[in-house]
């Protein structure tokens, strides 16, 4: 009887003593949001770069 009680009151331990779960889940929250970001900013570079090569390859053509 005391063995079949104790194996329900053992508390899980996360894998890292120092992180709890909720911070696991804001630290995938702040990576998601990082790297969003970063795509974005080169999608806008990119595109940027696409305009002034055109830019550049029409006033080329015109001089």
């Amino acid at each position: 009887m005391a063995l079949r009680k104790r194996r329900f009151c053992d508390a899980k331990q996360p894998l890292l003593p120092s992180k709890t779960y909720a911070f696991g889940m804001q630290n995938n929250r702040f990576w998601n949001v990082l790297i969003i970001n970063e795509l974005r900013n080169r999608n806008a570079c990119k595109k940027m770069f696409t305009h002034f090569s055109l830019f550049a390859s029409l006033s080329k053509g015109l001089l």
